[in-house]
């Protein structure tokens, strides 16, 4: 277990006609779902400034990164965000967590 907590932003900003219901699904029902993850230990929201809002979400660990990512409740939370495709100005999805050299090329040099 590392001591670095990985975590994943998500940025979104939808068109105006569509910002009331767009908001009240992110905050009611995506941020729901990503909670329901495997391996996501904390999940936080915010806005800026224009109305962007925010999804921060904590993995528990590096190594639960890979397998919270390729879980079939990340693919249905992944699924709904569909519907909003075409009403979305901006979506901005950011994973930050260490890495570390593959085994093979460590040492190589």
């Amino acid at each position: 277990m590392d001591n670095q907590q990985p975590l994943m932003l998500v940025r979104a900003r939808a068109r105006d006609a569509a910002r009331p219901d767009f908001y009240s699904w992110f905050e009611t029902v995506h941020l729901r779902d990503v909670a329901n993850i495997p391996g996501v230990a904390r999940v936080r929201k915010g806005q800026n400034a224009d109305g962007t809002r925010l999804g921060v979400y904590s993995f528990a660990s590096t190594e639960a990164v890979q397998p919270a990512l390729a879980s079939p409740q990340a693919a249905y939370a992944r699924g709904t965000w569909e519907r909003w495709q075409p009403d979305l100005e901006e979506l901005l999805i950011e994973l930050w967590s260490a890495s570390y050299p593959i085994p093979l090329y460590h040492g190589i040099n």
